[in-house]
């Protein structure tokens, strides 16, 4: 802000690419490519191409980041070809450094190999000791990538002695571990496991190593005092005959023996009882983590055998409900039915020549609607297969019926049509029930006047929502039992239920049903 203020182009560009730098940091690749175009159209702005090729690099960097190794790989060659123009050779191997570690992440081996011993070449050059190290490792890994083994050891040999000289700490560990697994690929089990070991307690070595320092400081300021004590003694007793003065000496070297020797005695005992401890604690963590790792298995054996045996419950509690309707349904089907429809005719018969009494006319009306009656209720206990009348037809002819014989006034919506229509007969007997058991609900309980039905099918799942402006209920009290067969019959479907009820509002019931799993 201060830069646009001044007017001063140059400062503003390199504020917008400090900006798409920090946003980098923060994995925000969107924001930093914008903030980078900006500064890239003020550096053309002033002709600035130094600053135009850095904010090529970025943008680079960013889709490494990203994984958009092609475009990448474009933009750094694009930068390389004016760098080496100039010959800036620290930018040239920077460069070749970012190519040849994508090639590495692409897992193109063979190639990488090429590049990295190229750019190692160029980082001698500048002595860039710090990222030959980088370089090395990547070398390591790629050739044990490939199965030369020994190639991949030599590598990670040079990395770990330049790491050593230079006091370059942060790969160590890394390839520790790296020769471990390539040792144990060669058999070298010894080397393995020393490697392995060297990996993990790298740190607790470093400390190990800071406090040895510390005690040989010590022992230095220790010695340099009794040096001088030795001195001040050998001049007060200068006097003494030789005699005197040898028997001292060799007393101070007795002296000086025996502290040692206690001395390294005390840390050999030292570092044999951590070792110990770090052994036991070792054996200990694992001993624990394999029981809490039993233990967890256990418990999803258990808890996924009693969810499949409520599934199970489930799944035969509705199968009897369904071969149970459907009994229901024949008995009154086949032997009600019959009957109704045997009377009906034996009526017509008989009243051939009253047929425009009234009361023979009403007693036929009545003996009709008992046959109606009759076919729509076994239709409920068990419908028929849906393929030849349609799902929807089907449901929405059992709506109707309702709004016909009851004061509430039902609306139906099914979008679209031949899609519902087109589901499996199972999922959609299931689904007729859930509607079914919801607008009895509504008719028992709600004291509504106005209700709504709708089935949408989506892409990859059936959405149902059923409305109504009753008196709603409250969540908390105990379910009825037609809710609960609602939720079973969800579950065997592993749909989802949502309830909105309030006094004011009446209630909105929304189901929604996975296809995949049911199709």
């Amino acid at each position: 802000r201060y830069a646009e203020k001044m007017d001063d182009t140059q400062q503003e560009a390199n504020a917008y690419q400090n900006i798409a730098t920090l946003y980098v940091l923060q994995e925000e690749y969107k924001k930093a490519t914008e903030n980078l175009d900006r500064a890239a159209e003020l550096y053309r702005a002033l002709g600035d191409d130094d600053g135009v090729l850095v904010t090529l690099f970025n943008f680079a960097s960013i889709l490494k980041e990203q994984g958009i190794y092609d475009e990448a790989r474009e933009h750094f060659k694009t930068v390389l070809e004016y760098r080496e123009k100039e010959g800036n050779k620290a930018v040239i191997a920077y460069i070749n450094m970012n190519l040849s570690q994508m090639l590495v992440k692409e897992e193109k081996y063979d190639e990488a190999v090429i590049s990295l011993k190229k750019t190692l070449s160029l980082l001698k050059e500048v002595e860039f000791t710090s990222d030959m190290v980088i370089i090395l490792n990547d070398l390591g890994l790629c050739e044990s990538k490939l199965g030369h083994t020994k190639k991949a050891i030599s590598y990670f040999e040079q990395a770990l002695q330049m790491g050593e000289e230079q006091a370059i700490k942060q790969y160590k560990s890394d390839i520790y571990k790296n020769l471990s697994q390539l040792y144990q690929d060669e058999g070298d089990y010894k080397k393995a496991l020393a490697f392995y070991e060297k990996g993990v307690s790298t740190l607790s070595q470093q400390n190990s190593l800071d406090k040895e320092k510390y005690v040989a400081e010590l022992q230095e300021r220790y010695e340099t005092q009794l040096k001088e004590t030795r001195i001040n003694l050998l001049e007060k007793e200068q006097k003494l005959g030789e005699a005197e003065l040898q028997k001292a000496e060799l007393t101070a070297k007795r002296q000086r023996l025996i502290r040692n020797v206690f001395i390294a005695g005390f840390i050999l005992v030292l570092l044999s009882l951590l070792i110990l401890r770090h052994q036991y604690v070792k054996r200990l963590k694992v001993q624990q983590e394999l029981s809490l790792q039993r233990e967890e298995n256990a418990d999803q054996k258990i808890n996924q055998m009693i969810k499949d045996y409520r599934l199970s419950a489930v799944e035969r509690y509705q199968q009897g409900q369904d071969e149970e309707r459907a009994r229901l349904a024949r008995e009154i089907h086949d032997g009600i039915g019959s009957d109704l429809a045997g009377i009906k005719i034996a009526f017509e018969h008989y009243v051939e020549d009253q047929q425009e009494k009234p009361q023979t006319k009403r007693i036929l009306t009545a003996i009709n609607n008992a046959c109606t009656d009759v076919r729509g209720l076994s239709h409920q206990l068990h419908p028929p297969a849906f393929a030849a009348l349609g799902f929807t037809n089907f449901l929405g002819d059992f709506i109707d019926q309702i709004s016909a014989s009851d004061t509430i006034d039902f609306q139906t919506f099914f979008y679209p049509e031949e899609d519902i229509n087109k589901l499996p007969d199972a999922l959609l007997a299931d689904v007729y029930r859930v509607v079914q058991e919801l607008v009895n609900n509504i008719l028992k309980h709600a004291e509504a006047t106005n209700a709504e039905v709708q089935l949408t099918k989506h892409y990859d799942h059936l959405n149902i929502v059923v409305n109504d402006n009753g008196k709603g209920f409250q969540e908390h009290k105990k379910q009825g039992i037609g809710l609960r067969n609602i939720k079973e019959r969800l579950s065997k479907m592993k749909g989802t239920l949502d309830i909105d009820s309030s006094a004011s509002s009446g209630t909105s019931i929304t189901i929604d049903i996975p296809l995949k799993q049911t199709m």
